[in-house]
C-alpha cells in the first residue's frame, strides 16, 4: 500500500461513468458517452444533492475514472459482513447489478453470524482454493482480518478495502475506499443540534466495540456534542448494530431517564429499534432520532415521523465506487490510498425524493 494519503470523493455520477466504458465500438461493453448521458439524466431526475463530508480534499473526477472496462471477464470476490444488515443487503444488491453492468464474475461472501471475524478467515482462506482476479473486503474486525489478508497478498492478489479499513500490521491492499466516517458521525449531531436548537439532553446507541466504523463515528459525534455546550450526554449505550438490542437499550435508556430530548442511533438498524422502543412507550415523535444508513424502512420511518433524520453513507455509493477502483487496479493504473464518497442528508424535506433511490 502506498503511503500517500489522498481522499478522492465520487459521485454516484461519476462511479457509473467509469463503470463500464470501452473504446470499442463492437465490445458488449456500453460506451462511456452513452453512460455519461445516461447516468447524468438519471441524476438529474432522481438524485438529490450530496453533502460533502468536512472539509477533505478530493481528487478529480477525471483523475479517478477510466474509459476502459478492465473488469470484463474477470472473477470478483466481494466478502461483506453480514447478509442481515440492511446496509450489507444493499451492498450486494448494487454489486450484484455492477457485475452485470461491467461483465465479470462476482462471488459474494459473509458470515452466517453477523461480523464473525472468525467465519470471514476462514471464508478467505477456503476462497483461495480457487482464487479470484481480485478481492473486494469489508472486515468485520480491522486487525482481526490481517491472517486472512496476509494469505492473499502472499499470492499476490489485489484488494479493494471497503466501509471499515483494515489495520493489522503486515497486512496489504490496493486501496481504501469509505465516506469519511469521522465526519458522517460529526455532521449527523451538528447538524440535528443545528435542528434542535442549542439546548438539550441526548443518549447515544454505540454499534459495536471495537469495530472502527462505529469507533471513528463516535468520536465525531462526541467532537460535535463537546463544541454546543448547552447539549448533555446523559448515557451512551452499545447495542451491537442489531435492531432488537437497541429496542431494549432504548427501552432500559427511557426507565432511567425522563428528560430525553435526542437519541443519536450509529445506525439505521439501531435507530429503527430505538423507534419501536419509543412507539410502545407512546413517545413516537417526542423523542427525535437522528441516525446513520437509509433503505426503505428508514426512509418510511421518517415520512411517519418516528425518526427524526438521517444521514445516509449510501451502501450503494460506496460500492460502486469500490467496483470503479477495482477497474482501476486490474487496469495496472495508479490508485490513491483513499477515496471517500459522499454522504447524503434525508429528513421530512426530501424523504419522498430519495425514497425513489430505494424504491
Amino acid at each position: 500500500m502506498k503511503k500517500r494519503i489522498l481522499a478522492a470523493m465520487l459521485t454516484a455520477v461519476a462511479v457509473s461513468m467509469a463503470a463500464c466504458g470501452s473504446s470499442d465500438s463492437g465490445s458488449t461493453s456500453t460506451t462511456t458517452a452513452a453512460l455519461a448521458t445516461e447516468a447524468a439524466a438519471e441524476a438529474d431526475a432522481e438524485e438529490p444533492e450530496a453533502v460533502e463530508a468536512g472539509e477533505t480534499t478530493a481528487a478529480s473526477v477525471e483523475d479517478a475514472s477510466s474509459a476502459e472496462n478492465y473488469l470484463e471477464g474477470k472473477r470478483i470476490t466481494l466478502l461483506l459482513k453480514s447478509y442481515t444488515h440492511m446496509f450489507w443487503v444493499e451492498s450486494a444488491n448494487e454489486a450484484t447489478m455492477l457485475a452485470e453492468q461491467y461483465g465479470c464474475d462476482l462471488e459474494i461472501l459473509a458470515p452466517t453470524v453477523a461480523n464473525s471475524n472468525e467465519e470471514q478467515i476462514e471464508l478467505l482462506e477456503n476462497s483461495l482454493v480457487n482464487p479470484p482476479d481480485l478481492y473486494i473486503i469489508v472486515p468485520a474486525d480491522s486487525s482481526g482480518i490481517a491472517p486472512a489478508i496476509e494469505e492473499i497478498n502472499s499470492e499476490g492478489i489485489p484488494i479493494i478495502n471497503v466501509n471499515t479499513q483494515i489495520t493489522g500490521e503486515g497486512a496489504e491492499y490496493d486501496s481504501f475506499v469509505s465516506c469519511n466516517q469521522y465526519d458522517l458521525g460529526y455532521t449527523t449531531v451538528s447538524a440535528g443540534i443545528e435542528k434542535l436548537g442549542e439546548e438539550g439532553n441526548a443518549v447515544i446507541i454505540f454499534g459495536k466495540p471495537g469495530a472502527e466504523t462505529y469507533v471513528q463515528r463516535g468520536q465525531g459525534a462526541e467532537a460535535a456534542f463537546a463544541e454546543h455546550e448547552g447539549w448533555t450526554v446523559l448515557d451512551n449505550q452499545v447495542a451491537n448494530g442489531d435492531r432488537n438490542e437497541a429496542m431494549t437499550v432504548m427501552s432500559t435508556l427511557l426507565t432511567k431517564y425522563d428528560n430525553i430530548d435526542m437519541v443519536y442511533a450509529e445506525d439505521g438498524e439501531m435507530a429503527l429499534g430505538a423507534a419501536e422502543a419509543l412507539k410502545q412507550a407512546g413517545k413516537e415523535g417526542e423523542i427525535k432520532i437522528i441516525a446513520q444508513n437509509s433503505s426503505s424502512e428508514i426512509c418510511d420511518a421518517i415520512k411517519s415521523g418516528s425518526i427524526y433524520m438521517t444521514y445516509d453513507d449510501a451502501a450503494w455509493a460506496q460500492t460502486e465506487l469500490g467496483f470503479a477502483v477495482a477497474n482501476l487496479v486490474l487496469g495496472g493504473q495508479e490508485v490513491e490510498d483513499t477515496y471517500y464518497s459522499e454522504i447524503y442528508l434525508v429528513d421530512s424535506d426530501n424523504v419522498a425524493e430519495y425514497a425513489q433511490r430505494y424504491e
